[in-house]
């Protein structure tokens, strides 16, 4: 059985935060210097990873926490192994049953972000007082300027459960991006929560949601840096010794366009539900409902901004496209308008006089010299002359096909 790809468990007990962080959460708090570098904690299930000093899994996880949260990914059997192995005394049986249905549930069938539903609750949860829904979490990696690499834009489905003691976030796996270097985990950085204890379910869903919408902001920030970081490319291969029409790889130019339009159009649907959700759901605090519509509204708007600087983006190309298309077919017609002077020269040189010849082998009467020797003579003379008047002919008549007309 696979472990869980992030686990992050934080229990209130007796006025003491506990806390648990595993696989991948572990290496992003590692990155942002919040727990120590060593691995205080190893279990075949969960993985390693640091749980809080003096404690064990078994007391964490005790029945009577005052409250608690839990994130844990990826969907699937060894996410739904460690939700019930974690929960299994602080959560009645039937109502952790119900979880991890809902955590499997969630790979195979995310609420589409038009979902215009409040999502039923199963019985155990619903004696619980929960609730849920889902929301899509987008991130667009910045490439560090490696304008060869692809644009990297993925997402993951999240879905969200609370009840006034507790919050389960589930996390699906990342979509798009496969392979790149410069692919994140794509997980909201929860540093800027404060206490990460404090408060009820419905407090600890609202950091969730905070967390969610500073992600979706660095995302859309990520779109414009990656559309510069693309014109800096064009700029740059159209400086190079080919210049705009000859130097750009304009296959690998739309591409990067196309993926950075995905890209926008992840923040772009990711936006929409949640905006959607804290219009329907019901239980969202006031202020996050203010927060989501204040910020999303922005977010709006400076995603229309990036789909308007990829379209014009895209005629640009079309238009370094056309005028490479036109040099090239200039180059072509300017090759056979030589190879045709070429011929026509070479057929006036030699058709005129092969003509002449062609006169006396033929024994033509009355032609000078045809019953003498003097005859040769005045065949080359005929011939030379035919030639250098041909010539003068094509020439000429070039020359004057040339001159603009008045």
């Amino acid at each position: 059985m696979s472990a869980p790809a992030s686990c992050e468990l934080r229990v209130s007990r007796n006025d003491q935060d506990l806390r648990l962080v595993t696989g991948a959460r572990a290496e992003i708090e590692r990155r942002n210097r919040t727990i120590p570098d060593a691995d205080t904690f190893q279990h075949e299930m969960l993985g390693a990873g640091w749980i809080s000093d003096g404690v064990d899994l078994a007391a964490m996880v005790a029945a009577g926490a005052d409250g608690w949260d839990l994130e844990v990914g990826e969907s699937g059997a060894g996410a739904s192994a460690g939700l019930r192995l974690l929960l299994a005394d602080l959560l009645p049986a039937g109502a952790v049953d119900e979880l991890a249905a809902l955590a499997d549930g969630l790979r195979d069938d995310p609420m589409p972000w038009h979902a215009e539903w409040v999502p039923p609750v199963p019985p155990a949860l619903a004696g619980e007082g929960a609730a849920w829904f889902d929301v899509l979490v987008p991130s667009v990696n910045w490439r560090q300027d490696d304008a060869a690499a692809d644009p990297v834009a993925h997402h993951r489905h999240a879905r969200i459960i609370w009840a006034p003691r507790w919050c389960v976030v589930v996390w699906t796996g990342r979509t798009g991006g496969e392979g790149s270097k410069y692919r994140t985990w794509g997980l909201p950085d929860r540093r800027f929560e404060g206490r990460p204890s404090d408060g009820g379910g419905a407090e600890r869903m609202a950091r969730i949601l905070r967390a969610v919408v500073r992600h979706i902001e660095w995302s859309v920030d990520m779109v414009d840096l990656e559309l510069e970081t693309w014109e800096n490319y064009f700029l740059a291969q159209a400086a190079g010794d080919g210049g705009l029409f000859v130097g750009p790889d304009f296959h690998r130019l739309q591409r990067h366009l196309a993926l950075l339009g995905h890209g926008t159009a992840l923040n772009r649907d990711a936006m929409r539900t949640l905006v959607r959700r804290i219009e329907i759901q019901p239980g969202i605090p006031a202020d996050v409902r203010d927060l989501v519509r204040e910020k999303c509204e922005r977010f709006l708007s400076q995603s229309q901004a990036q789909r308007r600087a990829v379209r014009q983006s895209f005629d640009l190309v079309a238009n370094a496209t056309s005028g490479q298309q036109f040099r090239l077919a200039q180059e072509r017609a300017d090759r056979d308008g030589a190879f045709q002077a070429i011929v026509g020269i070479l057929a006036a040189v030699f058709v005129a006089p092969g003509l002449i010849a062609a006169f006396y082998g033929a024994n033509v009467k009355g032609l000078p010299g045809a019953d003498a020797r003097e005859g040769l003579w005045f065949m080359l003379l005929g011939s030379v002359l035919a030639g250098l008047i041909s010539v003068c002919l094509t020439l000429v008549v070039r020359a004057r096909s040339r001159r603009p007309r008045s």
